[in-house]
């Protein structure tokens, strides 16, 4: 009786996996620095929490969430996997490195303070609106590569695998309770908190699903064989036939059906024109695909 070998450990993939989360939580510190902290601005999660606590006693808002994080973890590994532990506790951990690096090193919390404008604007509320959108992207393309940035993005994502609830959706759930917190330092501050995560919420669920979207396509063709050979040589994506019956002509027709991401949408159509111009084509927009090529199946 053989030994089971353990799936061999993608480098390449795994490499760019940690490069773009740590981008992604660079974003994210850049965010809650630049634009929430110097106005206070509440949109929940650890960060949320730990900036109230900065405002009362002065403590460090990066070492906090490193701290509250702690704990939460343990839901990652035990509901969420391993793996997706490993990739939250790093991007955790640098996030709570960029953070007091940009703040207490950089001093980048003053950047917005010394701004001045002899027209009416709402710093506060221009603040919430960027913050929101920098920080959004950020978490958003962490998540992507199968991470969270801690906290309250752990919560997120357990909702989302359990209650099939989205993550933004689920984000501002959680991050909402939270963001009451900031009524201790002006009541007005929830109400900027709440724009932050609505936005945000919003802007993370428009990057997941943006890079995780594709086409299923439909194609009735004559020359439908013709047409499978390219999409698997062209590619490299498999082909179901659909039996059809034209209702003009009473004939049999074999429908081409093919699920692709939609960068690749722009290559199928060529291929489409090249072997068949006259040929019907639907594409049909789809919002999760899950396979060989595509996602895992999670438990």
């Amino acid at each position: 009786m053989g030994l089971k070998l353990s799936r061999p450990v993608d480098v390449r993939r795994t490499a760019a996996d940690y490069i773009i989360i740590t981008a992604g939580t660079f974003f994210t510190a850049l965010g809650i620095v630049v634009f929430l902290v110097p106005f206070n601005i509440i949109a929940g999660g650890v960060s949320g929490l730990s900036m109230v606590t900065n405002y009362l006693f002065n403590w460090w808002i990066g070492t906090q969430m490193l701290i509250y994080n702690l704990f939460l973890f343990v839901l990652a590994f035990w509901l969420l996997g391993v793996g997706f532990g490993v990739k939250s506790i790093y991007s955790a951990v640098t996030l709570s490195v960029f953070i007091d690096l940009l703040q207490q090193g950089f001093k980048l919390d003053k950047l917005m303070l010394g701004i001045t404008s002899s027209h009416s604007v709402d710093m506060t509320l221009l603040s919430a609106v960027y913050g929101a959108v920098i920080t959004g992207f950020g978490v958003g393309i962490v998540i992507w590569r199968g991470a969270t940035t801690g906290g309250t993005d752990i919560l997120a994502m357990i909702m989302n695998k359990y209650l099939s609830i989205s993550v933004g959706t689920s984000l501002i759930i959680v991050d909402s309770v939270i963001t009451a917190l900031s009524l201790i330092i002006n009541p007005l501050i929830p109400m900027y908190g709440l724009i932050t995560i609505f936005i945000s919420s919003k802007v993370i669920d428009a990057v997941v699903d943006g890079f995780e979207s594709t086409r299923t396509v439909l194609i009735i063709s004559d020359y439908y064989d013709k047409i499978k050979e390219r999409i698997y040589t062209d590619l490299d994506r498999g082909v179901t036939y659909i039996k059809g019956t034209g209702t003009y002509t009473n004939k049999d027709k074999n429908i081409v059906m093919v699920t692709v991401p939609r960068t690749e949408i722009g290559m199928l159509k060529k291929i489409i024109k090249e072997v068949d111009p006259v040929s019907f084509t639907t594409v049909l927009s789809t919002n999760e695909t899950i396979g060989y090529g595509f996602k895992k199946i999670t438990k």
